[in-house]
Protein backbone atom coordinates (compact mmCIF):
# COMPACT_ATOMS: atom_id res chain seq x y z
CA UNK A 1 0.00 0.00 0.00
CA UNK A 2 0.74 3.22 -0.75
CA UNK A 3 -0.77 6.56 0.75
CA UNK A 4 -0.37 10.42 -0.40
CA UNK A 5 -0.46 12.92 1.63
CA UNK A 6 -0.22 16.56 0.27
CA UNK A 7 -0.88 19.97 1.59
CA UNK A 8 0.88 23.27 1.58
CA UNK A 9 3.49 23.46 4.70
CA UNK A 10 5.30 26.60 6.17
CA UNK A 11 9.22 25.38 6.35
CA UNK A 12 11.66 26.89 8.45
CA UNK A 13 13.51 29.98 6.28
CA UNK A 14 11.80 28.36 3.08
CA UNK A 15 8.34 29.87 3.56
CA UNK A 16 4.98 28.55 2.38
CA UNK A 17 5.64 25.08 -0.21
CA UNK A 18 3.62 22.42 -1.51
CA UNK A 19 4.50 19.28 0.64
CA UNK A 20 3.32 15.71 0.02
CA UNK A 21 4.49 12.56 2.45
CA UNK A 22 3.98 9.27 0.59
CA UNK A 23 4.06 6.46 3.18
CA UNK A 24 4.87 2.95 1.95
CA UNK A 25 4.25 -0.37 3.64
CA UNK A 26 3.11 -4.40 3.10
CA UNK A 27 -0.41 -4.77 3.84
CA UNK A 28 -1.24 -9.05 5.03
CA UNK A 29 -4.78 -9.33 4.46
CA UNK A 30 -7.18 -12.08 5.31
CA UNK A 31 -10.54 -12.27 4.34
CA UNK A 32 -13.21 -13.56 5.76
CA UNK A 33 -16.51 -12.86 2.99
CA UNK A 34 -17.05 -9.03 3.19
CA UNK A 35 -14.70 -8.19 5.99
CA UNK A 36 -11.24 -7.46 5.97
CA UNK A 37 -8.40 -7.69 8.15
CA UNK A 38 -5.31 -5.83 7.60
CA UNK A 39 -1.81 -6.04 9.41
CA UNK A 40 0.37 -3.14 8.84
CA UNK A 41 4.18 -3.57 7.52
CA UNK A 42 5.96 -0.35 7.46
CA UNK A 43 8.51 0.10 5.06
CA UNK A 44 9.49 3.71 4.31
CA UNK A 45 8.17 7.59 3.92
CA UNK A 46 9.38 9.54 1.16
CA UNK A 47 9.00 13.53 1.74
CA UNK A 48 8.42 15.41 -0.67
CA UNK A 49 9.53 19.01 0.58
CA UNK A 50 8.40 20.87 -2.45
CA UNK A 51 11.52 23.08 -2.59
CA UNK A 52 15.18 22.02 -2.52
CA UNK A 53 16.34 24.34 0.12
CA UNK A 54 14.88 21.68 2.98
CA UNK A 55 15.38 18.24 2.60
CA UNK A 56 13.30 16.27 5.54
CA UNK A 57 14.52 12.50 6.00
CA UNK A 58 12.69 9.89 7.47
CA UNK A 59 14.87 7.83 9.39
CA UNK A 60 15.01 3.42 8.98
CA UNK A 61 14.63 3.71 12.48
CA UNK A 62 11.50 5.40 12.94
CA UNK A 63 9.65 3.69 10.45
CA UNK A 64 11.09 0.50 12.50
CA UNK A 65 9.67 0.99 15.38
CA UNK A 66 6.19 1.74 14.36
CA UNK A 67 4.35 -1.06 15.14
CA UNK A 68 0.69 -0.59 13.87
CA UNK A 69 -2.43 -2.29 15.53
CA UNK A 70 -4.71 -4.25 12.63
CA UNK A 71 -7.03 -2.56 11.04
CA UNK A 72 -10.47 -3.55 9.83
CA UNK A 73 -12.47 -2.83 5.91
CA UNK A 74 -15.33 -4.42 4.52
CA UNK A 75 -16.51 -4.71 0.62
CA UNK A 76 -19.83 -3.72 -0.29
CA UNK A 77 -21.55 -4.83 -3.64
CA UNK A 78 -22.76 -1.66 -5.36
CA UNK A 79 -24.53 -0.92 -8.79
CA UNK A 80 -20.85 1.29 -9.64
CA UNK A 81 -18.95 -1.70 -8.43
CA UNK A 82 -16.85 -3.20 -5.26
CA UNK A 83 -16.06 -0.63 -2.70
CA UNK A 84 -13.76 -0.71 -0.49
CA UNK A 85 -14.21 1.22 3.54
CA UNK A 86 -11.98 1.19 5.66
CA UNK A 87 -12.84 2.32 9.74
CA UNK A 88 -10.75 5.13 11.07
CA UNK A 89 -7.65 4.22 12.31
CA UNK A 90 -5.24 6.42 14.67
CA UNK A 91 -1.71 6.18 15.23
CA UNK A 92 0.64 7.89 18.18
CA UNK A 93 4.39 7.81 17.64
CA UNK A 94 6.67 8.81 19.95
CA UNK A 95 3.92 9.05 23.31
CA UNK A 96 1.63 6.93 25.09
CA UNK A 97 -1.80 8.36 25.71
CA UNK A 98 -4.28 7.41 27.35
CA UNK A 99 -7.13 8.30 25.05
CA UNK A 100 -5.00 8.35 21.75
CA UNK A 101 -7.60 10.14 19.50
CA UNK A 102 -8.65 12.65 21.95
CA UNK A 103 -5.58 13.62 24.61
CA UNK A 104 -3.75 16.18 23.91
CA UNK A 105 -0.13 15.61 22.97
CA UNK A 106 2.47 16.32 24.57
CA UNK A 107 4.56 19.63 24.71
CA UNK A 108 7.75 18.89 27.23
CA UNK A 109 9.52 16.18 26.75
CA UNK A 110 10.13 15.53 30.27
CA UNK A 111 6.43 14.61 30.18
CA UNK A 112 5.96 11.10 31.39
CA UNK A 113 3.79 10.23 28.08
CA UNK A 114 6.59 10.30 26.20
CA UNK A 115 8.64 7.22 24.99
CA UNK A 116 11.68 6.76 23.33
CA UNK A 117 9.81 4.79 20.55
CA UNK A 118 12.89 4.05 18.22
CA UNK A 119 15.35 3.30 20.68
CA UNK A 120 18.06 6.46 20.13
CA UNK A 121 18.46 7.41 23.33
CA UNK A 122 16.21 10.78 22.50
CA UNK A 123 12.60 11.88 23.52
CA UNK A 124 10.19 10.98 21.14
CA UNK A 125 10.85 10.08 17.45
CA UNK A 126 14.09 11.96 15.44
CA UNK A 127 13.41 13.19 11.87
CA UNK A 128 16.40 14.68 10.23
CA UNK A 129 16.31 17.84 8.55
CA UNK A 130 18.65 20.10 6.30
CA UNK A 131 17.68 23.56 5.68
CA UNK A 132 20.01 25.06 2.49
CA UNK A 133 22.24 22.59 3.00
CA UNK A 134 23.69 24.94 5.74
CA UNK A 135 21.23 23.95 8.83
CA UNK A 136 21.61 20.50 9.67
CA UNK A 137 20.28 18.45 12.39
CA UNK A 138 17.71 16.17 14.53
CA UNK A 139 14.19 17.25 15.32
CA UNK A 140 12.34 14.75 18.16
CA UNK A 141 8.84 14.63 17.64
CA UNK A 142 5.30 13.27 18.35
CA UNK A 143 2.83 12.59 16.53
CA UNK A 144 -0.60 11.75 15.73
CA UNK A 145 -2.22 10.74 12.57
CA UNK A 146 -6.01 9.77 12.03
CA UNK A 147 -7.48 8.39 8.59
CA UNK A 148 -10.04 7.10 6.75
CA UNK A 149 -9.63 4.97 3.71
CA UNK A 150 -12.46 4.66 0.96
CA UNK A 151 -12.50 3.31 -2.70
CA UNK A 152 -12.92 0.73 -5.62
CA UNK A 153 -11.88 -2.59 -6.31
CA UNK A 154 -10.09 -1.93 -9.45
CA UNK A 155 -9.60 -5.50 -10.42
CA UNK A 156 -8.27 -9.39 -8.32
CA UNK A 157 -4.83 -7.44 -7.77
CA UNK A 158 -5.75 -3.57 -7.20
CA UNK A 159 -8.06 -1.11 -5.16
CA UNK A 160 -7.37 2.49 -5.26
CA UNK A 161 -9.19 5.29 -3.57
CA UNK A 162 -9.32 8.47 -1.27
CA UNK A 163 -7.80 9.30 2.49
CA UNK A 164 -9.70 11.47 4.60
CA UNK A 165 -6.71 12.28 7.04
CA UNK A 166 -6.11 14.75 10.21
CA UNK A 167 -2.16 15.19 11.37
CA UNK A 168 -0.60 16.86 14.58
CA UNK A 169 2.97 17.37 15.16
CA UNK A 170 4.93 18.33 18.41
CA UNK A 171 8.33 19.29 18.41
CA UNK A 172 9.61 18.74 21.31
CA UNK A 173 13.29 19.31 21.15
CA UNK A 174 15.83 19.80 18.47
CA UNK A 175 19.82 20.07 17.84
CA UNK A 176 19.82 23.51 16.04
CA UNK A 177 17.20 25.89 17.84
CA UNK A 178 16.51 26.94 14.59
CA UNK A 179 14.46 23.13 13.81
CA UNK A 180 12.33 23.59 17.22
CA UNK A 181 9.39 25.63 15.50
CA UNK A 182 6.64 23.26 15.09
CA UNK A 183 6.32 22.78 10.52
CA UNK A 184 2.20 24.54 10.13
CA UNK A 185 0.90 22.94 6.93
CA UNK A 186 -2.86 22.82 5.82
CA UNK A 187 -3.89 20.20 3.56
CA UNK A 188 -4.26 20.42 -0.37
CA UNK A 189 -7.79 21.89 -1.45
CA UNK A 190 -8.19 19.07 -3.95
CA UNK A 191 -9.83 15.97 -2.39
CA UNK A 192 -8.11 13.55 -5.14
CA UNK A 193 -4.81 14.55 -4.22
CA UNK A 194 -4.98 12.22 -0.95
CA UNK A 195 -4.92 9.05 -2.17
CA UNK A 196 -3.81 5.54 -1.84
CA UNK A 197 -3.26 2.28 -3.67
CA UNK A 198 -3.34 -1.00 -2.97
CA UNK A 199 -1.54 -3.73 -4.96
CA UNK A 200 -0.33 -7.30 -4.91
CA UNK A 201 2.84 -8.28 -4.27
CA UNK A 202 4.57 -10.96 -5.13
CA UNK A 203 5.74 -12.94 -1.71
CA UNK A 204 9.78 -11.95 -2.96
CA UNK A 205 9.14 -8.58 -2.75
CA UNK A 206 10.95 -6.66 -0.28
CA UNK A 207 10.87 -2.86 1.23
CA UNK A 208 13.49 -2.38 -1.49
CA UNK A 209 11.45 -3.89 -4.59
CA UNK A 210 8.85 -1.63 -3.35
CA UNK A 211 11.21 1.77 -3.79
CA UNK A 212 12.12 0.72 -6.96
CA UNK A 213 8.64 0.23 -7.85
CA UNK A 214 6.90 2.66 -6.25
CA UNK A 215 5.71 4.85 -9.68
CA UNK A 216 4.49 1.92 -11.11
CA UNK A 217 2.45 0.79 -8.05
CA UNK A 218 0.78 4.48 -7.84
CA UNK A 219 0.12 4.16 -11.61
CA UNK A 220 2.43 7.24 -12.22
CA UNK A 221 3.34 8.12 -16.17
Amino acid sequence: MAQIYPQTAVLPLAGEVPRSSTVVQFVDVAQDGETLTMYDRYCFTVVDDGTPLVKTEIPQAFMAALVPTLRTAVLRVTDQGVAFEAADYVEVRGAVLDNPAADPLPLDPLDPRVIDQDGDGQPGMTVRVTVLGIVKGETYIVQRVQYRLTGWVIGADRIEGRIEWTDEQVVLAATNPLLEADTIGRHDPDPAAHRFVMARADPSWTCETLRERLSEILGDP
